[in-house]
C-alpha cells in the first residue's frame, strides 16, 4: 500500500490503521501497481474502428459477390420439386432437366423463364446480344424484358424468337408444339416459313415442322378446327373482324383461287387499300399484300410490333 493514503487527516497517521497494515503486509504484492488508466487509452485506440469498418466491408464485398450474378448470365433461382440444375449459375451447355417439380431461371438481361414439370432446357448462348435456349420436350413459361430479337428459343421443328413480350412453348417428345403468346409478339420461324404470333393468339408446330397461321385464342373452337383442317369454306363463313389478320397470313398457303376468296372476305371486314387489287393477290407474294398490314392490325386492335429491322417495317 502507499502510504499516502493511510492517513486520517490529523496531520498524523493513525495507529490502526498502522497496525492493520502490519498484519496485511505479508500480502503486498512486490510488483508495481498497474497503471489502469493506460488500459482505458488503448481501448480508446482510434485504429479500432477502422479495423471493425474494414471487416465489415470484406464481409459486405464478400457476400455480394457471393449472391451477384452478372447481367449476361442464368441463375437458378427457385426449384420447386424434382429438378436437375447443374449450377445455380448455368454455363453455355448446361442442361436443365425437371421431373415433377419445376425451375426458375433469371437473366437482368433477358427476364424470367419458368421450366415446368418434365421439360428439358439446354443453354446454348448467353452472349449480351444473343440468349439461346434449346427446349427438346416440355413446357417453358417465358417473361422478357430484352430488347427484339435477343431472346431465342430453339426447338426440333422451329425457333421461337422474342419481340418483347410473354408466351408459353409447349413441345411434345415428337418435336411437335404449341406457342401463346400472352403479351407483345413472337416470330416462330421453320427454314423461311414464318409466323408472327401477336398477343391472345397461338400456333401449332406440326409433326413435320410445319407452322399454322396465327389465331386468336377467343376464336370459336370451330374456327380454330377449320384453320387446323385448312376448310377454307368454314374458314371464311366464320372469320371476324378480329380473325382478319389471322385471313391475311393464309395468303402465303393458299391456292390462286383460294386467294380470290380470302380476298373477297378480307375486304369486307377490313377494306384493301388502294393499291391492293383482287387480280394482284392471285400470284401472291409478301408485297401483294405488305400495306394491308397496317389497316388489319388497327382493325384487330394490335398494338404496334415490337420488332427486329425488316419485320413489318412501317407498322
Amino acid at each position: 500500500m502507499n502510504d499516502d493514503y493511510l492517513w486520517d487527516g490529523t496531520g498524523e497517521p493513525d495507529a490502526e490503521v498502522q497496525h492493520l497494515e502490519t498484519l496485511l503486509g505479508r500480502y503486498r504484492s512486490a510488483a508495481p501497481i498497474p497503471d489502469f488508466r493506460r488500459v482505458v487509452v488503448m481501448r480508446r485506440d482510434p485504429l479500432w474502428p477502422l479495423a471493425a469498418a474494414a471487416a465489415l466491408l470484406i464481409g459486405i464485398a464478400l457476400g455480394g459477390w457471393y449472391f451477384y450474378t452478372a447481367p449476361n448470365r442464368w441463375r437458378a433461382t427457385e426449384a420447386l420439386g424434382i429438378a436437375v440444375v447443374p449450377h445455380s449459375i448455368l454455363r453455355a451447355g448446361d442442361v436443365v432437366r425437371t421431373g415433377q417439380g419445376s425451375v426458375r431461371l433469371q437473366s437482368s438481361a433477358v427476364g424470367t423463364i419458368d421450366v415446368g414439370a418434365n421439360t428439358t432446357v439446354r443453354l446454348i448462348e448467353n452472349r449480351s446480344k444473343r440468349h439461346r435456349l434449346a427446349l427438346a420436350s416440355g413446357t417453358i413459361h417465358a417473361k422478357t424484358t430484352s430488347q427484339p430479337g435477343v431472346f431465342v428459343i430453339d426447338t426440333p421443328k422451329a425457333r421461337a424468337i422474342d419481340l418483347g413480350c410473354e408466351y408459353t412453348l409447349t413441345i411434345a417428345p415428337g418435336g411437335g408444339g404449341a406457342l401463346r403468346v400472352i403479351a407483345g409478339w413472337v416470330d416462330l420461324t421453320h427454314g423461311y416459313e414464318q409466323s408472327l404470333v401477336p398477343q391472345g393468339a397461338s400456333a401449332v408446330i406440326t409433326q413435320d415442322g410445319e407452322l399454322t397461321v396465327p389465331v386468336f385464342d377467343d376464336a370459336g373452337p370451330a374456327f380454330h378446327a377449320a384453320i387446323q383442317n385448312h376448310d377454307m369454306t368454314a374458314i371464311l363463313r366464320l372469320a371476324r373482324t378480329r380473325d382478319a389478320f389471322t385471313l391475311l397470313n393464309l395468303f402465303r398457303d393458299a391456292t390462286p383461287d383460294e386467294r380470290m376468296l380470302l380476298y373477297d372476305r378480307l375486304n369486307q371486314l377490313v377494306p384493301a387499300p388502294a393499291s391492293i387489287t383482287r387480280d394482284g393477290v392471285r400470284y401472291w407474294s409478301p408485297s401483294s399484300t405488305e400495306l394491308w398490314w397496317r389497316p388489319v392490325i388497327t382493325a384487330t386492335g394490335l398494338q404496334a410490333i415490337k420488332k427486329k429491322k425488316g419485320a413489318f417495317d412501317g407498322l
